[in-house]
């Protein structure tokens, strides 16, 4: 992965750049492959459902879901819009600032189209962007009844939630008392978990600027693409039992194993290996019943 080419957010940016410009692709197969992981767990999506929690400007999840015969809607913070039109870029400088929309402009004018055709021939069928639903969440609700959702599914942006009681709250009460969470966490502690680029393939790519696990111990490098909550495996456990009934908490595969030194280790004693070592995890879990505590 590229190392900062400079200090500072020109160096994160041209950085991202350089990622983007030789991993486009790459994104494509990954989003695949998890979106296919969820249909082995879940089986047929055809007429359920389903929300894309935090669909982001790709919105590829949803895409998927919709592709497929779901129900599907993709609710996000940030403006998210199918076509590219100054009135998008518009309702995004009002929404969520500048530097927000000139990465989403960047994205739709340099990226897309290069990433949607190698996503439709990972699906294997046609992408059906007519069936996209797209919603905004504002003040942390969503703009959805309650009780009207099959399954909330969720990939990599619980990090980046800065209210996650709030956020389990309104899966719960947007949830069917069957419904179901599928939850995707990239977890801060792991050695790509601080989100620098640098570290986005720990074990066939291992930075040679930044340290391993900086966001735990020195924080030289703190620019990174997006802002993280800093949450930990038990902070999730515990909000997430607030609102649900936990079926399964799978470990992710591990990562840099061959890194955690004795000295490292030392250093992060207050962090468990299963924390360090292990990308993240997935939650599948049931809302509460009204009875429940």
């Amino acid at each position: 992965m590229p190392d900062p080419i400079f200090p500072g957010k020109p160096g994160l940016y041209a950085s991202m750049l350089v990622y983007a410009l030789r991993n486009t692709p790459d994104f494509a197969v990954e989003h695949s492959e998890f979106y296919r992981s969820f249909r082995d767990f879940y089986g047929e999506v055809t007429g359920r459902r389903i929300l894309d929690f935090g669909c982001g400007k790709t919105f590829w999840l949803s895409l998927l879901l919709a592709s497929d015969g779901a129900d599907a809607i993709g609710a996000d913070t940030e403006v998210t819009q199918t076509a590219r039109s100054w009135s998008k870029y518009r309702q995004l400088l009002g929404s969520n600032g500048l530097e927000r929309t000139l990465r989403t402009a960047a994205w739709d004018l340099a990226f897309a189209n290069r990433y949607y055709r190698r996503l439709e021939r990972e699906f294997g069928k046609p992408l059906r962007f007519d069936k996209l639903q797209l919603a905004h969440i504002v003040n942390n609700k969503l703009p959805l009844q309650d009780h009207s959702l099959d399954v909330i599914i969720s990939h990599e942006v619980l990090e980046h939630v800065d209210d996650l009681e709030a956020a389990f709250a309104e899966m719960r009460r947007t949830l069917k008392p069957d419904g179901i969470a599928y939850l995707y966490v990239h977890h801060f502690t792991s050695l790509s978990g601080g989100h620098h680029i640098a570290w986005k393939h720990p074990d066939t790519a291992p930075s040679r600027k930044v340290a391993p696990w900086d966001q735990l111990r020195a924080r030289r490098h703190t620019e990174i693409p997006s802002w993280l909550n800093r949450a930990r495996a038990a902070d999730y456990r515990r909000l997430l039992e607030r609102e649900f009934r936990i079926q399964e908490w799978r470990w992710l595969p591990k990562e840099g194993e061959a890194l955690l030194t004795p000295d490292i280790r030392a250093e992060l004693a207050d962090y468990s290996e299963q924390e360090l070592l292990h990308k993240g995890f997935i939650v599948i879990a049931r809302p509460l019943s009204g009875a429940e505590p």
